[in-house]
């Protein structure tokens, strides 16, 4: 466990941490709001619609990066199935829920997911893992389990007998023959996760993965300053709310509130909800003061807002990083399976031949390949790979800095606005222990603000707090888009793999 929680990668959940309380043992870990892959494939199994083979391949390269850093660390996932694989809020997906994480161990995880070394008694190894990742892989495309049985008994042999369930041709030529790599009864004639991920059409696939993902990043910070437009807008348009018949009435007053918990801020009194705005009764009176719970449902969504915002961008660019850091050693194996003999094309694709069975199973073009390997230089490859981990460092530091200028600021919104209240409602108590027999509204209206705090003259923007924080939002876009820019910089030296790996 103590390895888990030093593990930190994009596609793999984090824990936070562990302990154990009598019996029983508890692990901390980050919430995945999207739920996992089971439910997915439950789902569309219920529409009778597949997924497309893109979204197979998107969700297949996820795991398959997050298995490779498993097993580079010695260890093993041990119970890899879709209700362990998970996703987030922002649809990235992320491993977990391990089983027992030891270098050697021969429990078992759940029966129809075990490879038939397992049922014979063997050792669980990283090729234990990759059968269970084809059970997976079979399972996003056809629907169903691999392998089903009405029994323990009658499943077994299935496993241990085969044939091994296949896909129709409808799928590619690669994918179909990498489920067949997978499921390859002997353990040592199955793929490493990182020959899995040395596959040219796996390569392909995560470059264009990665570009495509990029653009989305550029929405995001299209997406963040807008938001911080908008902010500006309501800053400028603000008007303080006037009270009709005891109601405050607010521009763009909130007419419903659903699911919201304002008792904090109304500190024990009646929240009123019209069409013309939010107020609060305390004591059969209503108070002027609270037309600032408008302010501070906005702000909370605002908050929330900025924030997914950030937090998305921030999944994607570490995916890309590390997208890019498989795809460096991918080539550079394959550079390698290709390198032995540089004198002759044939003897390099005799080598590349040799290594197509573990490596690049149906490796058609073997002269295109050959071609890109010699054009590429690997060592300026790896050299960008490290310029895009120096990208993601820096955007780190922007991260935190500006997570905490958010909460800074809206907490310290908050705290005013909670201020306002409190004071007002002191004010309502104080016109009611006065006992004054009649009052008409003007009156009331005037007393309320003999006794408020007057309103200060409002400042030029430059000095309002409100759009000091709209310009940190819009220097940390810039500062991002940097970062951005150059991700884009380094994804311009992958070398391209032709499309003809995919659609042959």
């Amino acid at each position: 466990m103590g390895t888990l929680l030093q593990i930190s990668h994009p596609h793999i959940v984090s824990y936070i941490n562990s302990f154990q309380d009598g019996n029983s043992y508890y692990v901390v870990l980050d919430h995945c709001e999207g739920g996992d892959l089971s439910q997915k494939i439950r789902d569309r199994k219920e529409t009778g619609i597949p997924f497309s083979e893109e979204q197979i391949m998107d969700w297949l390269v996820e795991i398959c990066m997050a298995i490779k850093c498993v097993h580079d660390k010695g260890l093993l996932h041990r119970d890899l199935r879709p209700q362990n694989i998970f996703l987030t809020k922002f649809g990235t997906l992320c491993l977990g829920n391990f089983g027992r994480v030891t270098e050697k161990s021969s429990e078992n995880g759940v029966l129809a997911y075990l490879g038939p070394e397992i049922l014979k008694g063997g050792i669980y190894n990283t090729k234990s893992d990759i059968w269970s990742l084809g059970c997976v892989l079979y399972e996003l495309c056809m629907l169903q389990s691999a392998f089903t049985a009405e029994s323990t008994i009658n499943l077994i042999p299935k496993i241990l007998g085969g044939p091994y369930p296949s896909l129709p041709e409808s799928f590619s030529p690669e994918l179909c023959e990498l489920l067949f790599d997978m499921f390859q009864q002997d353990p040592s004639i199955r793929p490493s996760i990182a020959e899995i991920l040395a596959k040219p059409f796996i390569i392909s696939f995560l470059t264009k993965k990665s570009e495509k993902t990029v653009k989305g990043m550029q929405a995001n910070l299209d997406n963040l300053r807008a938001l911080a437009d908008g902010l500006e807008r309501v800053h400028q348009g603000t008007t303080i709310g006037s009270l009709t018949g005891g109601v405050i009435g607010a521009a763009g007053g909130i007419t419903s509130i659903v699911g919201l918990i304002l008792a904090p801020f109304t500190l024990g009194a009646s929240l009123i909800v019209t069409g013309v705005g939010v107020g609060v009764a305390i004591a059969g009176g209503a108070t002027a003061g609270v037309s600032n719970i408008t302010n501070m449902v906005n702000q909370s969504t605002d908050r929330k807002a900025i924030k997914n915002i950030i937090k998305e961008f921030q999944e994607k660019l570490n995916s890309v990083v590390v997208s890019l850091k498989d795809i460096a050693e991918g080539l550079e194996r394959l550079s390698v399976s290709g390198s032995f003999d540089t004198e002759s094309n044939q003897s390099t694709a005799a080598n590349l031949s040799r290594a197509g069975a573990r490596v690049g199973r149906g490796l058609g073009a073997i002269p295109e390949l050959i071609r890109l390997i010699q054009v590429a230089n690997i060592g300026k490859v790896a050299a960008q790979t490290a310029r895009a981990v120096r990208v993601a460092e820096v955007a780190t530091g922007i991260f935190t800095v500006f997570f905490i200028a958010v909460d800074v600021f809206f907490i310290a919104m908050d705290a005013k606005e909670i201020y306002n209240i409190r004071q007002a409602k002191a004010i309502e108590q104080s016109v009611n222990t006065s006992r004054l027999e009649v009052m008409d509204t003007d009156s009331t209206m005037e007393l309320i603000h003999e006794c408020e705090e007057p309103v200060p003259e409002p400042k030029p923007e430059v000095q309002s707090e409100t759009m000091k924080f709209i310009q940190t939002i819009r220097e940390t876009a810039n500062q991002l888009q940097e970062s951005l820019n150059e991700l884009s910089d380094v994804l311009s030296f992958i070398p391209k793999i032709e499309d003809s790996y995919w659609d042959n």
